[in-house]
């Protein structure tokens, strides 16, 4: 009762100065304006200013400190803006740099911050405050599991695995309040995605040293988006606001996000029924469910999901360093069935790791080495040394999380029969915490493992490099390694030319394919619900409909207008 009053009072006190006089007496005619808090005009389908505001659910973080500690954050991202963004259509735009620019080394860039940008408390965002924040990232001290997405930066490797302890080697320095150097340690032509991604944003140096990690707690937290931290009832929700200092290109329509805590494992759908949510994210029976029902199929939006389902392999040891048994796994898997009988039509079949609509796509390309055939399957597995896998002692895969999704755990018992069924051989399953398989795959200890790979940006060196490339114990995924794939991956990250680029990680996702590095399986398709009056989400040119884009999360979005009656509550 309290949060609903709560908002009501801020819905009238918003409502009420964005009220104007058209008259000629004080109050006579008065209209409600048409321009948020933020002096960006509604669109004419827009709902009056009261009603700007979208009710969802996530799970509680337990930190907002995005740029060392993503997961606890639970990708809060939004409310910090980074250098670069995605748009809509994923094309790489200015946020807090207005401009950018690369030297003719290909080593040395230059970003000039947005003039007159500001911090949720009125101060000025610098060069300055990126260069601290980008070391701080890099601190061994602060654990940061994403720290060697910034390898590429001079220094950024020896200080953040400890060889110095000297902050200043890092190739990042403020040469005044508005211009940013960066230096790679060769040329890096991804490098402005990985600047896109969301623990690429700034801290407010003078919080995070004052109030340690309780500088994200709702009476300190300063943010240098469109959104600030109004409220954080602890258990309960949390709620942003537009934050009135900001001056960039990505102001929202919405004067705040509502959100509501939920628990692993919850369930929306009904609560979404009844009016309490304006979008919801479902899968499992909710979605298959939602195909089905009149009213909520309706509603229901479906964008591929840039992650793909696939295993792994220790090949420095047997059986797995049999590639005709790598093969032979790989064309006994029917996924059509998988994805439209097993998962009930919520994902698509992957024979690479590039997920359909995704930059570099090639499923035509690469089909032909993973497909599903029994007759060739079993051929290579007589190939391999095991004739109707006589001689093949049990296999074990191994799956993370304990337990893991049901989804997840539907597509490896499926598997478990298409082995028995089209080779004859047993694969038992080993359940692992999320934890212990991270840890057991880090040192490349899995014989033969279940995962999942999900986009950090829209380009292929996300999903070809970073978990293919080869890495000593310690990093990386898998001890496979193949020369002429790390060639061309090294190659192309040094390739300006981006469709030369693309092409060097097309051939390399070949390789992946025809060797088996992998058994690629599925990608997932994200379905959300969504009520008829949240607007301002278009598909963009690769088929995706989240939100409006990446990075400036919630900026398209607004509240059109309401029917009477429509039950928004």
């Amino acid at each position: 009762m309290r949060r609903w009053l709560h908002a009501f009072a801020c819905a009238a006190a918003v409502f009420a100065a964005a009220c104007g006089s058209s008259g000629d007496g004080p109050g006579a005619g008065t209209q409600p304006s048409r321009v948020n808090s933020l002096g960006r005009e509604l669109p004419a389908d827009a709902a009056p200013l009261s009603e700007q505001f979208v009710r969802l659910s996530m799970l509680e973080p337990s930190t907002l400190d995005v740029g060392i500690s993503l997961f606890d954050a639970q990708f809060n991202a939004f409310l910090f803006e980074s250098l670069l963004v995605f748009d809509e259509d994923m094309e790489i735009r200015g946020a807090a740099a207005e401009s950018w620019s690369v030297a003719d080394d290909h080593v040395t860039w230059t970003f000039k911050i947005r003039s007159g940008a500001k911090w949720s408390d009125d101060r000025p965002v610098t060069a300055h405050d990126f260069e601290w924040s980008f070391r701080r990232l890099l601190d061994p001290a602060h654990a940061n599991v994403f720290a060697y997405f910034y390898y590429p930066i001079k220094g950024a490797r020896a200080f953040n695995s400890g060889r110095t302890s000297d902050a200043s080697t890092v190739g990042v320095r403020a040469v005044d309040d508005r211009t940013l150097v960066i230096e790679t340690e060769e040329p890096c032509s991804y490098f402005p995605y990985i600047l896109t991604f969301f623990t690429s944003v700034p801290a407010p140096r003078w919080q995070v040293e004052k109030y340690g990690i309780g500088w994200t707690e709702p009476e300190y937290c300063v943010s240098n988006s469109t959104w600030r931290l109004a409220s954080w009832d602890k258990s309960v929700g949390m709620t942003y606001m537009l934050n009135p200092h900001y001056n960039g290109p990505w102001k929202g329509y919405l004067e705040r996000i509502e959100f509501t805590f939920i628990l692993p494992g919850w369930r929306g759908l009904p609560a979404y029924e009844n009016g309490e949510f304006d979008r919801i994210a479902v899968m499992g029976p909710d979605y298959h469910h939602a195909r089905m029902d009149p009213v909520l199929s309706r509603e229901l939006i479906t964008y591929p999901n840039f992650g793909t389902y696939y295993t792994i392999f220790k090949t420095s040891e047997p059986p797995f360093d049999n590639i005709r048994l790598r093969q032979a796994l790989a064309h006994a898997i029917d996924r059509d069935s998988i994805c439209n009988v097993v998962l009930g039509g919520g994902a698509t079949p992957a024979y690479g790791m590039l997920p359909e609509g995704f930059p570099g796509y090639q499923a035509d390309r690469i089909r032909k080495y993973q497909a599903f055939d029994p007759e060739l399957a079993r051929k290579r597995l007589a190939e391999a040394g095991y004739p109707g896998g006589k001689g093949l002692p049990p296999l074990e895969l191994w799956v993370r999380g304990q337990p893991p999704t049901p989804d997840e755990w539907n597509v490896v018992v499926a598997m478990q029969q298409m082995f028995e069924d089209h080779l004859d051989i047993e694969v038992n399953l080993r359940q692992q915490s999320t934890n212990a398989f991270n840890a057991y795959m880090r040192d490349h200890e899995i014989p033969w493992g279940f995962l999942w790979f999900n986009m950090d940006y829209p380009d292929p060196s996300d999903m070809i490099a970073v978990p293919w490339r080869s890495q000593p114990a310690g990093s990386g995924r898998q001890d496979w390694k193949h020369d002429e794939f790390d060639r061309l991956v090294d190659s192309a990250a040094r390739e300006f030319d981006n469709e030369k680029r693309v092409a060097m990680y097309q051939d390399a996702e070949v390789i992946l394919a025809e060797e088996a590095a992998g058994v690629f399986l599925h990608n997932m398709v994200n379905a959300t619900l969504s009520k008829p009056w949240v607007m301002g989400i278009e598909e963009n040119r690769y088929g995706d409909r989240r939100w409006s884009g990446f990075a400036p999360a919630y900026a398209t979005l607004y509240i059109g207008e309401l029917e009477e009656g429509s039950g928004r509550r």
